[in-house]
């Protein structure tokens, strides 16, 4: 055999070398896009599951304890509270909007589905439209949360059949 027919094995071997490592890579490739898709899949349900278990354990305050149900109910129908009762329903409302803003958040990062939003969007319109809550909002939630989500809040409002929300200031 001469040198020539061993380089010409020597290219044959290499090239069929090169053409197993494509194939090994490819194959890793799509391994690993199946892991990915499987891990984004995952990490959607888990934030799907922490954004209701937020919504839950607040509601779970109102389940478990009367006291806290009625106070809550006070509130949003603008009795007059003492001052520890209005700042236990501030906190409540800061507590519950928190976790929509939290939400709101995810949604403009893409973290999370829309349709959390859309489909609970009546009940924080009933809330910011009740005269406490709409109380709240003016006197508070307009100045702890960031200006992104009060004018999504808001805008959502004036879309609803609700109305708007006073813009007067509320004492």
């Amino acid at each position: 055999m001469n040198w020539e027919a061993i380089g010409a094995i020597g290219e044959l071997v290499g090239g069929l070398a090169v053409v197993l490592t494509l194939i090994y890579i490819a194959f890793q490739v799509r391994q690993s896009s199946k892991q990915i898709d499987q891990h984004s899949r995952a990490l959607d349900a888990s934030t799907f599951y922490a954004a209701g278990e937020g919504f839950n354990r607040w509601f779970a305050l109102l389940i478990q304890d009367e006291a806290i149900a009625d106070l809550w109910h006070r509130g949003l129908t603008g009795e007059s509270l003492n001052p520890t009762g209005k700042m236990r329903f501030n906190s409540m409302a800061t507590m519950l909007f928190t976790t929509l803003e939290n939400n709101f958040h995810q949604i403009q990062l893409g973290t999370h589905s829309r349709n959390t939003l859309e489909l609970s969007k009546h009940y924080w319109v009933q809330i910011l439209t009740s005269p406490g809550g709409n109380a709240w909002w003016i006197r508070e939630g307009r100045i702890v949360f960031t200006p992104e989500f009060v004018e999504a809040i808001e805008d959502l409002i004036d879309a609803s059949d609700f109305g708007h929300v006073e813009s007067k200031t509320v004492s």
